[in-house]
C-alpha cells in the first residue's frame, strides 16, 4: 500500500520517510534557545557601484532603491539551535531594491546570491524560502592583531577575499548605516522537467532579514568593531569552476567605486527560522 502526504506538512526529497525536519520543522518536545544562540561573527563591507551594473541583474518587477550600495556579509555561526549545535558560514551578496507587483509592494535588500558552506541549510532555504543559495567553501575566519580575513573558494579556488584591517570600537566620522533591513527580496525558480515544460516555480518571495542584529530583540550585540577594507575579487574560467563561473564572473564585474562601510560584528542570539518568508504577487 502507498502512501498519502499529509496536508500542510513539510516534505522534500525523497518523501517516502515522512516529512523532513529542517528550521521550520523541529521535532516534538524539542525547544529552541534563540536568545542564547547562535554564535556569529559578521563580516560586512559595502561600496558604491552603479546603477547600471546593478540593475541589470534584477528580476522582472524589481528596481534599485536608492543608491547602488553592494553589501558583502560573511557569517560565521557556531551552535546554530536548528543543527543541535553544530554551526556553518555563509556568505550574501544584497543590495537595495524594489518590488512593485500587481498586489504587493516591498522595498529591501536584493538578495543577489548566498553561498553557503553545508548542504542543509542550502537545501531548506532554496525549497522553502527562495533563497539563492549555492554551495562554495568558506573556510575558518582568519584573525590576527587589529585584522580579519574571510576567504571564499571553490574546489581550493580561491575567487573572493576581503580583508579589514585598523579594527577599532570607534565608528569613523559622519558614520551612518541606511542599508535597508526591513527583509531580503529574493527570486525563487526551480526548472521544470524536462526544463522544456517551463519552470515548476519563477516568484518573487520576501523573508525578514536574518541579519538585522539591531532591530531583533532576541538579538545581543556583543561588540562592533570598524576598520579599512581590501576587496579581492578574482575572475575565473570554466575550467576552474565549470558551474559556477558566471556567477563569480558577475560578481567580480561589479564596479567598486568608492568604500563604504567596514565593520566586524559579534553577536548571539537569532531571528529565528524567518518561516515568515511568502511569496510576493
Amino acid at each position: 500500500m502507498s502512501y498519502s502526504f499529509i496536508p500542510g506538512a513539510r516534505y522534500r526529497m525523497p518523501s517516502h520517510f515522512g516529512p523532513m525536519f529542517g528550521p521550520r520543522n523541529i521535532p516534538p518536545g524539542v525547544v529552541l534557545d534563540h536568545t542564547r544562540f547562535p554564535r556569529s561573527t559578521v563580516v560586512t563591507y559595502r561600496f558604491l557601484s552603479t546603477h547600471e551594473a546593478l540593475s541589470a541583474h534584477l528580476p522582472p518587477g524589481f528596481e534599485l532603491a536608492g543608491e547602488p550600495v553592494v553589501s558583502l556579509d560573511i557569517a560565521y555561526l557556531t551552535e546554530i539551535p536548528w543543527l543541535a549545535g553544530r554551526g556553518y558560514h555563509l556568505a550574501l551578496l544584497s543590495w537595495p531594491a524594489t518590488f512593485k507587483g500587481t498586489q504587493d509592494t516591498e522595498t529591501g535588500r536584493f538578495a543577489a546570491v548566498l553561498f553557503e558552506n553545508f548542504a542543509d541549510p542550502i537545501i531548506t532555504g532554496r525549497d522553502e524560502l527562495g533563497h539563492p543559495k549555492i554551495f562554495c567553501e568558506i573556510p575558518p575566519l582568519i584573525v590576527r592583531d587589529d585584522e580579519v580575513v574571510a576567504r571564499l573558494a571553490w574546489d581550493g579556488h580561491e575567487f573572493l577575499r576581503v580583508s579589514i584591517g585598523g579594527l577599532t570600537n570607534e565608528p569613523p566620522a559622519q558614520f551612518r548605516d541606511d542599508f535597508p533591513t526591513s527583509g531580503w527580496l529574493q527570486w525563487k525558480y526551480i526548472p521544470g522537467t524536462p526544463p522544456s515544460a517551463g519552470p515548476d516555480a519563477s516568484y518573487p518571495t520576501h523573508s525578514p532579514d536574518p541579519l538585522a542584529a539591531d532591530i531583533h530583540p532576541n538579538v545581543t550585540i556583543d561588540s562592533r568593531q570598524f576598520g579599512r577594507a581590501q576587496l579581492v575579487r578574482n575572475e575565473v574560467r570554466w575550467e576552474d569552476m565549470p558551474t559556477l563561473w558566471n556567477v563569480v564572473n558577475g560578481i567580480a564585474g561589479l564596479p567598486h567605486v568608492e568604500p563604504r562601510l567596514a565593520v566586524v560584528t559579534r553577536t548571539h542570539g537569532w531571528v529565528g527560522d524567518v518561516g515568515e518568508t511568502r511569496r510576493l504577487r
